[in-house]
């Protein structure tokens, strides 16, 4: 059961022809009412806060009665709901479905006796801040769930829990010593973030010309901002959930020595008066090193002087895509050398091995092979065209053995209750990689990644601009005993 929170504000709702209704659902940046019944604290939402929830979101946001999930007045699944972010706050539009339920909720709105809006969240940023004697918390990143018409917040406060919504009635409000020893914290951060939105403006600004990257290579190419090369490694996490799961270890200078526990240490009892027998620990040493990695951007000047295209965010998005692409592949399958060193390659890694084709049984031996303690955070890496095969395998009674579902807030799929998920990185002689990879692989990201533009004369003559992005990695296994792999023959 998910854990959200409920806003209700005194904002109207009105009605037009059409069961058409439309309101704002919350003032940003105003201050709610006192919140809380042991700790009262304040609450506003920060701007742009809402604007990011609606672009992030992995699911539909259903315009409700009283926040109860049965009372569905319209979606944004189809388009009947609408959620946008203006000056003022976010701003809900929606055509009510014409069930006789909608019809007489709309006449309850149109009257006036409902009027009120109120929406279920769930905060995934927040700060907090001594004014006076209050404590008053900003939400600044937040995950919309639904919204809602109520009559009045007590309402909905006192009778959402038993529509199968499990609230957050109580915030934890923190002491003012802890908000004193944050400060430092939090206006490092602000700067931070002022710096990097900085340099996204800019990044956008050079794209369409209206200002110069100042800083030139030796063969005069230009230099964009590092904060955007930064951004476009964490949206490969996006792309690549291979890369997103494994541990990543930041290095400025230098390589990185990972030790790889390879020890046969065994515990014992002893009399009184013995010895406890000791034995030395045996480690292996994984090293990091750097290897290049990138990709390369043609935009053509007709597009990014496109002003309705978000030139910027698309060129970082591909690119990112584009390298978390290679990135995932040699993680899977490297050979070392200019790659990294693969995980199927990887020769502690245990296997199972399978001759024609693979059955549910031979899927289970995966499973089993992995010890207990990793089986948290595991994930099946499949072969899509072995996907494909795994998919359609029953049980006697005809059930499908791969389910699908909501997994970590998306539709994905499961196998043995862990998610699987799909990959075109793998052979078919290794369809499927099975474990634990945040502790069996190792990714070390050097921090000189950065953007080029590549000014020559075919570019000019096509009236196009070139763009290289490059990174410098490493990644490898440090815990064999965390992962499995399939082999097919």
């Amino acid at each position: 059961m998910e854990k959200i929170e409920i806003r209700a504000h005194e904002v109207e709702l009105s009605g037009s022809e059409g069961l058409k209704v439309s309101g704002y659902v919350n003032k940003t940046d105003q201050l709610s009412q006192p919140l809380g019944s042991v700790k009262k604290f304040r609450e506003k939402i920060a701007k742009g806060a809402f604007t990011r929830a609606l672009r992030n979101t992995k699911r539909d946001i259903d315009f409700l009665t009283n926040h109860d999930a049965q009372s569905i007045l319209a979606s944004t699944r189809n388009q009947s709901l609408s959620l946008v972010e203006d000056d003022e706050g976010l701003f809900m539009s929606a055509e009510i479905t014409p069930t006789s339920f909608g019809k007489d909720t709309f006449e309850l709105v149109k009257s006036g006796i409902l009027k009120n809006m109120s929406f279920g969240f769930r905060s995934l940023k927040d700060s907090w801040q001594q004014v006076g004697n209050e404590m008053v918390r900003t939400v600044e990143e937040l995950e919309l769930i639904e919204v809602s018409v109520v009559r009045d917040p007590a309402y909905s406060q006192s009778t959402i829990s038993a529509r199968g919504l499990d609230v957050i009635e109580e915030i934890e409000v923190p002491a003012k010593e802890q908000i004193s020893n944050k400060k430092s914290e939090q206006h490092k951060e602000k700067r931070t973030m002022m710096k990097m939105e900085s340099h996204e403006n800019d990044f956008a600004a050079i794209l369409r010309g209206e200002q110069r990257a100042l800083v030139k290579t030796t063969d005069g190419a230009a230099l964009i901002p590092e904060n955007v090369a930064s951004e476009i490694v964490k949206k490969m996490e996006e792309a690549s959930s291979v890369f997103a799961r494994a541990r990543k270890l930041n290095s400025v200078s230098g390589s990185i020595k990972v030790a790889r526990e390879n020890d046969t240490v065994q515990a014992g009892f002893v009399g009184e008066g013995e010895n406890i027998l000791e034995q030395a620990l045996a480690f292996q040493q994984v090293e990091l090193t750097q290897k290049r990695v990138g990709a390369a951007l043609t935009l053509s000047n007709q597009l990014i002087n496109d002003s309705a295209v978000a030139v910027d965010s698309y060129a970082k998005d591909l690119l990112a895509r584009r390298t978390a692409k290679a990135v995932e592949k040699s993680i899977l399958t490297g050979n070392g050398g200019v790659e990294f060193n693969g995980i199927i390659n990887d020769a502690d890694l245990a296997q199972v091995d399978v001759t024609g084709s693979a059955t549910i049984d031979n899927l289970l031996d995966l499973y089993l092979a992995i010890h207990p303690s990793f089986l948290q955070n595991s994930v099946f890496i499949m072969q899509r065209d072995f996907f494909q095969l795994v998919a359609k395998l029953k049980d006697g009674n005809g059930h499908f053995y791969l389910q699908s579902g909501v997994v970590n807030g998306k539709i994905g799929y499961t196998l043995f209750g862990l998610p699987v998920e799909i990959t075109e990185a793998l052979p078919a002689a290794t369809p499927i990689v099975f474990g634990n990879i945040t502790e069996a692989v190792t990714v070390m990201i050097k921090q000189q990644q950065g953007i080029q533009e590549i000014v020559d004369s075919q570019q000019a003559l096509r009236g196009s601009k070139l763009y290289v992005f490059d990174a410098y990695m490493d990644a490898a296994v440090t815990n064999p005993q965390a992962v499995v792999k399939l082999s097919v023959s």
